[in-house]
């Protein structure tokens, strides 16, 4: 528990120092710059045009909405990193238990290293999975809530977290874990 608590620590950690860069670059992905391209020298010499970066656009956010404007969707990212560490942790922490719990579990079988490599892939590749499926609605929401920066929306900002589930349903929530098949056929 101990090694559990120490990771969400950490992570929470990184989530937050993280955070303005992550906003910017999620921004930038949806295909909002506000700031035009400016006239700057490539490599070799040659005048370019040249898209700013992310500094330059978190200043802009800076000047929009102030400092507190970069940690837009912080919340429910920090809760999503905590739950799905806890979630990872947990899924192997079983695995393990369930193994220990097998009779004959004492005795030290030789297995080979493939069987081993793919045991053990196939273990994290379920606590991963596990982890991504309970986190999705939060990441959802963070999405939300950073992007509504573009339109100047407050929508996702002071709800309660069961209004925000309403907002976004479980339809909504689950409509990006599987895509709906090709249109027009």
């Amino acid at each position: 528990m101990a090694d559990s608590a120490s990771q969400v620590l950490l992570g929470s950690g990184l989530t937050v120092l993280s955070q303005p860069l992550m906003y910017v670059k999620v921004l930038v992905q949806v295909g909002y710059e506000p700031l035009p391209p400016t006239l700057g020298r490539n490599i070799f010499g040659r005048q370019v045009y040249q898209l700013p970066g992310l500094f330059a656009y978190a200043k802009h956010i800076v000047k929009v909405d102030g400092r507190v404007g970069l940690f837009k969707g912080l919340t429910p990212r920090l809760c999503s990193s905590a739950i799905g560490t806890v979630v990872h942790s947990k899924v192997l922490q079983r695995y393990q238990d369930a193994e220990q719990a097998e009779p004959g579990a004492s005795k030290k079988e030789h297995v080979s290293s493939l069987e081993q490599v793919l045991k053990e892939t196939s273990r994290e590749m379920v606590a991963r999975s596990a982890a991504t499926l309970i986190t999705h609605p939060f990441h959802v929401i963070t999405l939300r809530c950073m992007v509504q920066f573009i339109g100047r929306e407050t929508k996702y900002r002071y709800r309660a977290w069961g209004q925000l589930w309403g907002a976004v349903s479980l339809r909504g929530v689950t409509s990006l874990l599987f895509p709906p098949g090709p249109v027009g056929h």
